[in-house]
């Protein structure tokens, strides 16, 4: 086998520094597991759904460093990014069929540098030396498309990228080592290429220029079978939501996708990346943790908003007090690279947005104002239009309006906004401007920040859960001797239990154990005194109840492990009740931020409340 002439290269170039990389530890893992599974041919293809800057390339570009070192998994990524740029589908199907060759001989022989090689050729591909069983294969489909390639005429070329579609699945099935089809911003298959001959590509750029909208071949319909593929199932992403959900919900490819929707940063791990970036980039500035967890709730988590507050051209900037987060991330959404961002969005989809005729530009504009207060939430048409006194008709227009420019997404029947608190800032300023006799809306995080700070150790116990990963740490951070065996958690939220002739029980985190009859159950004591037994008995009574109620509901019992996390410690009562039991584990303030800190944290977790 042929070695990688360079050592320590992905064969992917990462967009951030490694450690930039934050969080989406519960998503790569599912995209793996995605990725291994396709072996057993039980992957079906998938759609990661983004708004823009989500950090969905990035995401992608992990997934695929981290497959591609997998061999024992037999799956062969082929990773295509699309670009918008015009281009005729003669040339794209030579650099689609090439990028593919070149990327699965690549992972046959792990060679890193080959799949990032976009110089590449055919020619060279053909001649790479190896015994590879697959690559043998795979070097006898390249004859044969460079054969036909170079014997067809123009007419027969939307023929041979037809055949070209099933290819990955048929070198998947006669070889045995599968593939992965990941397309990034699948949508822009509509619009970039075109199937004319090269000398009229130059009169589709001068249209481009005139009608940005123009579409090109529509190739996302030619995958109508590969997206059913089990030996070669696909992985599209876009960030263009509205678009690529219509791409791959509707038509021809309707039905055949599940779908994995890409949020925002935890508020925690936003806190860690804002840390990270201040570390990488501003090494004379930092941030306590209070006011890095400040910063990621007023922006919402959001990855990209979180690089603009440290790469902030916002003149004295710091981030030591919570008024000069407010006054960066004001300039940001005023005049810097947000305010960029989402005016250069409006401008393109300009004639989208006021493409009305049945309203005047003034209640256009008020209806876009007055929606800015269902950040993260269903749109209220009736309230707006009876607000303005206009009929629901007309709001329902308008909203359909942002939907098309992709503001807003369609679920269950109802217009919902992304949670996006910048973007809904960005319209208050650019709209409520020279506008009268509207109600004004107060966009500020404040009372989420104070929310956050009574929930934040059951936030933080509920984000680390989702990272454990049936891997080991020391006992010492959980109050035990040796290594402790942490599980995969199939889901981790709150929970509430009552049996049919018992209370009620509200317990702080719930954790079910993927694969076994386990759950873990939390409780969290966030101040700096000390957890009581009184707190113990409670979670006890609680866990009893949970069992009560799985033997009404006629499902397994499962066995309960109880972790007690106190950032104020423990009573000497409780030391001694707990200090056998093998089914209670406990952590206090240090054992908690290690646990932290171990899977991603960078900062101590604050105490709000001292009482």
């Amino acid at each position: 086998m042929q070695k990688s002439p360079v050592t320590g290269i992905l064969p992917v170039e990462e967009m951030l520094a490694y450690e930039e990389f934050t969080d989406r530890v519960e998503i790569l893992r599912e995209l793996d597991m995605w990725v291994k599974n396709i072996q057993k041919m039980t992957s079906p293809s998938t759609a990661i759904i983004a708004p823009r800057r989500m950090g969905k390339t990035v995401l992608l570009d992990r997934l695929v460093n981290t497959v591609f070192f997998k061999p024992e998994y037999k799956v062969a990524p082929f990773y295509f990014r699309m670009k918008r740029e015009e281009t005729t589908l003669r040339e794209f199907l030579l650099l689609y069929a090439t990028t593919f060759f070149r990327q699965y001989i690549a992972y046959c022989h792990q060679d890193p540098f080959l799949f990032q090689n976009r110089q590449i050729q055919l020619k060279s591909l053909i001649n790479y030396k190896s015994d590879n069983k697959s690559v043998l294969i795979a070097k006898d489909m390249i004859k044969a498309f460079a054969e036909r390639y170079e014997t067809n005429e123009f007419n027969s070329t939307r023929n041979q990228w037809d055949d070209f579609i099933c290819v990955p699945e048929q070198l998947a099935s006669y070889s045995g080592t599968r593939v992965a089809v990941i397309i990034d911003e699948f949508q822009d298959m509509k619009f970039y290429v075109h199937d004319i001959e090269k000398k009229f590509l130059d009169q589709v750029i001068e249209k481009r220029r005139n009608n940005p909208y123009l579409e090109g071949t529509d190739l996302t319909a030619t995958y109508d079978r590969q997206s059913q593929s089990r030996k070669a199932p696909m992985l599209v992403s876009g960030s263009a939501v509205t678009l690529v959900f219509r791409t791959v919900m509707g038509g021809p490819l309707g039905g055949r996708f599940d779908f994995s929707y890409l949020k925002p940063l935890s508020i925690p791990d936003g806190a860690t990346l804002l840390r990270h970036l201040i570390e990488i980039y501003l090494p004379d500035s930092e941030t306590d943790s209070e006011n890095a967890l400040y910063a990621s709730t007023q922006v919402g988590g959001h990855p990209y908003y979180l690089y603009c507050l440290a790469m902030s051209k916002c003149s004295n900037k710091s981030y030591n007090t919570r008024e000069n987060i407010d006054r960066i991330i004001r300039y940001e959404i005023e005049q810097g690279k947000i305010y960029g961002f989402w005016q250069t969005h409006f401008d393109d989809n300009r004639r989208i947005i006021n493409g009305d005729s049945a309203i005047d530009e003034q209640t256009g504009r008020k209806i876009i104002y007055y929606f800015t207060k269902y950040n993260n939430k269903p749109v209220e048409i009736k309230e707006i239009a009876d607000k303005l006194n206009v009929p629901k008709k007309v709001v329902e227009e308008k909203i359909e309006k942002l939907y098309q420019a992709d503001l807003v997404y369609r679920s269950a029947a109802r217009f919902y906004t992304f949670n996006d608190i910048c973007l809904m800032r960005f319209i208050k300023f650019v709209y409520e401007k020279d506008m009268e006799d509207v109600e004004k809306i107060d966009l500020s995080q404040q009372n989420l920040f104070n929310t956050l700070k009574g929930k934040f150790l059951e936030m933080v116990v509920q984000v680390t859960m989702m990272k454990f990963n049936n891997g080991s740490i020391d006992g010492r951070f959980f109050g035990k001797n040796g290594v402790i065996e942490l599980p995969l958690f199939q889901y981790v939220d709150s929970k509430t239990v009552k049996g049919a002739k018992t209370p009620q029980y509200q317990i702080d985190v719930y954790g079910k154990v993927t694969g076994r009859e386990r759950v873990w159950i939390c409780e969290c004591k966030y101040t700096k005194k000390k957890m009581g037994i009184s707190q113990v008995k409670k979670i006890e009574e609680a866990a009893k109840v949970l069992k009560i109620q799985a033997q009404e509901e006629g499902v397994p019992v499962p066995e309960v492990i109880i972790w007690l996390v106190s950032t104020g410690g423990f009573t000497e009562e409780v030391m001694e009740y707990i200090k056998d039991r093998q089914d209670i584990l406990h952590s206090d303030h240090g054992g908690i931020d290690g646990i932290f800190r171990y899977y991603g944290g960078n900062y101590s977790i604050p105490i709000f409340n001292e009482s």
